[in-house]
């Protein structure tokens, strides 16, 4: 069947012709319009590495000099730092709550305030590699009110009870096969960019499984470094992470820790003022950083798909039409319907796969010197590209989006001919060449 399919495609091949030149130049309006949208979902639906379902997060606030119940007294970082840690405590004892955790400063997982980065390097070698910093109390239950995953040398809990130096640190597992080419890299040691007497040293740890920093990133490699003064971070850049046991409703549990967080969540001058689960805050991160691209860019992939069905489609429809007399012919010579039909749409097959690898070679020439879309992360001009997901990957990158706007265009053709082959095919051969 496939020396009739190309022989009959040649034998039309004047009206193929501009069917050919307008799938080749829907081919190449596909990638441009469907790949960042399917760069986007891709990375959206990565993992989050620690399980967001069960945190929330409360913001602190401090009675103001003329605010009725302002302590001078408990004004002092000490006593301030104290109060702080009792909110922490007594946020622990709330029915349904697992773990609570301070979270200072405003690096942190998924922080709508922003982030930090450095360069470290590995010891004996010179590769600088660029990585988010993120801090944590030690002695805290911090890594496991987080519910990251735990990685290789150490575990979670071990990690709250470590006794930290100035410079020690903690890092992902992609950090760490980033900086030392494995994923246990406890007791290795890296450096800042300084040399000599500047160099400093930072040793590691422990690891926790890989993170992503914001929801609509890929993971980045991060660091995680213990806080040495949490008396600078008070009372701005002060939170309590909550994570809620097994089973308990957030909803719920928010409806309810509202109120007693008003009455109860005092010490002296500061205060419990907001709640807010950690998938409300990624929400609204979303909507701020990246869900309006996000939908625009959905809402014009949509639309064209919309048309590139009603066009594509439709322009294949009437192709198939119009060779009513040639099918009665067929009929009238014994073909059968079934025959028919897969011949018809073999022809779309074949014409399809042409057109779209023509368009692909083209499209190809392009983006060899501007570049596949990128993840939001990696638009960042510091941000490396460390991961090993597919779409970081040019070749497979390249292919597997290929192959799915190639599956779209033969699905949309195919449906085009479909439809209309299988009515005429069943028509009796006289009425097919009734006008013949």
């Amino acid at each position: 069947m496939l020396k009739l399919i190309l022989k009959n495609l040649w034998a039309r091949r004047r009206r193929n012709g501009w069917l050919l030149a307008e799938l080749v130049l829907v081919s190449i309006i596909s990638w441009v319009v469907l790949d960042p949208v399917i760069v986007v979902t891709h990375d959206r639906n990565i993992p989050l590495g620690y399980d967001a379902d069960r945190l929330c997060l409360v913001s602190l606030g401090a009675l103001q000099p003329n605010a009725q119940g302002y302590d001078p007294a408990a004004q002092d970082s000490a006593v301030l730092l104290d109060s702080y840690f009792n909110l922490v405590r007594h946020a622990a004892d709330f029915e349904g709550v697992e773990a609570t955790a301070p979270v200072l400063g405003f690096c942190y997982p998924n922080s709508p305030q922003g982030n930090s980065n450095t360069q470290l390097i590995a010891e004996g070698d010179s590769v600088k590699v660029t990585i988010m910093q993120m801090y944590f109390m030690p002695h805290t239950r911090f890594f496991e009110a987080y519910g990251f995953k735990e990685g290789e040398g150490r575990t979670l809990r071990q990690l709250s009870d470590l006794n930290y130096g100035p410079n020690d640190i903690v890092l992902t597992e992609n950090a760490a096969e980033r900086l030392f080419h494995t994923g246990n890299a406890v007791g290795r040691r890296c450096h800042t960019s300084g040399r000599g007497s500047d160099t400093t040293f930072y040793q590691v740890a422990g690891t926790i499984g890989t993170i992503k920093s914001y929801s609509f990133w890929r993971p980045v490699p991060v660091v995680f470094r213990p806080i040495s003064s949490p008396r600078e971070y008070l009372p701005d850049d002060a939170r309590i992470l909550i994570r809620l046991k097994e089973g308990v409703s957030m909803q719920r549990f928010l409806h309810e820790f509202r109120p007693w967080m008003v009455k109860e969540l005092r010490r002296g001058n500061l205060f419990a003022r907001t709640v807010l689960s950690y998938e409300k805050l990624i929400e609204e991160h979303e909507n701020y950083e990246s869900t309006p691209i996000y939908r625009r860019n959905l809402a014009m992939a949509l639309f064209f798909l919309i048309n590139l069905c009603l066009g594509v489609a439709g322009t294949f429809w009437l192709q198939t039409r119009t060779r009513r007399e040639e099918i009665g012919v067929m009929l009238s010579f014994g073909a059968t319907p079934g025959h028919i039909v897969r011949l018809l749409m073999g022809e779309g097959a074949v014409l399809t796969f042409i057109a779209s690898l023509t368009g692909f070679l083209i499209y190809l020439q392009y983006v060899l010197k501007e570049g596949l879309s990128m993840s939001m992360s990696m638009s960042l001009c510091w941000m490396e590209n460390t991961d090993n997901y597919w779409v970081s990957d040019f070749t497979l990158h390249f292919l597997i989006v290929s192959c799915i706007i190639l599956l779209i265009l033969l699905l949309v053709v195919l449906a085009g001919i479909y439809i209309p082959a299988r009515s005429i095919s069943r028509i009796p051969p006289t009425e097919a060449l009734r006008d013949e």
